[in-house]
């Protein structure tokens, strides 16, 4: 089938917005997700802050200059990927084709349903009616057309490209998927200034880039190879402890909270794993531990259990610093191996991530109290 009209839904502001969500008196200030390395730095900012010049990859101490009253909080991606598992039932409801660009970006295919925009006007009032969180749409021709639909229509916005040419005389070249800072430079030099001008252009045909570019874009239909999903190898999150950890049973909860994130991952992809490896740091140095399941699982109840025996194994009686854990050797798989128990540790882990006062909380969220 070839797909005339596709879809991106990006969501807007995507960490912060969980955050606030999360922790509601967060509303209303200017707030900044950040990393767990070393020397963290911005991954996401809500619109307060990004007014007052917040951008992504800033160091906080750099952020902190531009805005002085932002407010730090620490990265949950467990709980951003569970999220996005949410978003993705909820696409799935309407459209049978998509395509996950990345955690907070889908591409759908209009074509394999009647009413598309309809549907998608449907979708974006669920998600924010359900998750309480916003996102912009929008559609175009092929991909990079409707990427830039929806950079144009960013915060919170909807837009539909029915004349191509009309939309590509105002479309500032910036805001077209593909040009980069250095393409950016060229292109300054020869005065092109919208995508319009770009596509007019014939002196930069020689550059290969804007070449395959412009026929990328000027592209009236988008093949199904574009839909197809090619499966990862492997999983896996990190995480640098604010607070050690030197106590097993919580060493052994953090492991759990982090697999619960994986685990939303491979329900996404209707993935299975063969083995699971697991990583901590201590005082004496880095440690790690591997095991290899009988058959591609999905199953939480039996991925967890398997964490729990490694990480008893693995913890030394040291304080850790340090931790990671990734599921190896992926696949696709028919089904989802659930268990019995899988609607208790749902709600058990959801439970975990917005309550402020649980004893792992401080390795995953500032919660607003904490401003660097």
């Amino acid at each position: 089938m070839i797909y005339k009209k596709v879809a991106l839904l990006d969501m807007d502001s995507y960490f912060a917005s969980i955050e606030e969500s999360k922790n509601p008196s967060l509303r209303g200030r200017p707030i900044a997700v950040i990393g767990n390395g070393e020397r963290p730095i911005v991954i996401s900012a809500n619109y307060m802050a990004k007014s007052s010049g917040v951008k992504t990859g800033m160091v906080i101490t750099d952020a902190k200059k531009v805005c002085p009253n932002i407010i730090f909080v620490k990265a949950d991606f467990s709980h951003y990927e569970f999220t996005t598992l949410k978003i993705v039932q909820l696409v799935e409801k309407y459209f049978p084709v998509y395509k996950e660009a990345s955690i907070d970006e889908m591409y759908i295919a209009l074509d394999s349903v009647e009413n598309g925009i309809n549907r998608l006007i449907s979708l974006k009032e669920e998600i924010k009616e359900k998750l309480s969180l916003k996102c912009t749409i929008g559609v175009g021709r092929n991909p990079i057309v409707a990427k830039s639909a929806c950079e144009v229509a960013k915060p919170d916005g909807f837009f539909v490209v029915d004349d191509f040419y009309e939309f590509a005389k105002s479309l500032p070249i910036k805001n077209v998927s593909g040009i980069g800072k250095e393409s950016m430079k060229l292109l300054e030099e020869f005065k092109i200034e919208t995508l319009g001008e770009f596509l007019k252009e014939k002196k930069i045909d020689g550059v290969g880039s804007f070449q395959k570019l412009k026929t990328l874009i000027l592209k009236e239909y988008t093949e199904p190879e574009f839909f197809k999903f090619v499966p990862p190898k492997s999983v896996g999150h990190s995480l640098s402890l604010d607070k050690h950890a030197k106590d097993l049973n919580e060493l052994i909860e953090v492991y759990k909270y982090l697999t619960f994130g994986l685990y939303a991952k491979l329900l996404r992809g209707r993935l299975g794993a063969k083995s699971v490896s697991l990583y901590l740091k201590d005082r004496f140095g880095s440690f790690s531990i591997s095991r290899s399941f009988i058959y591609y699982t999905n199953d939480f109840f039996l991925i967890s259990k398997v964490v729990e025996n490694l990480v008893e194994k693995l913890f030394r009686g040291y304080p850790v610093s340090k931790i990671g854990i990734s599921l190896n050797n992926l696949r696709v798989i028919d089904g989802v191996q659930s268990t019995l128990f899988w609607d208790d540790y749902q709600k058990r882990f959801e439970r975990l991530s917005e309550l402020e006062n649980v004893f792992f909380a401080g390795y995953f969220v500032l919660k607003g109290k904490k401003i660097v």
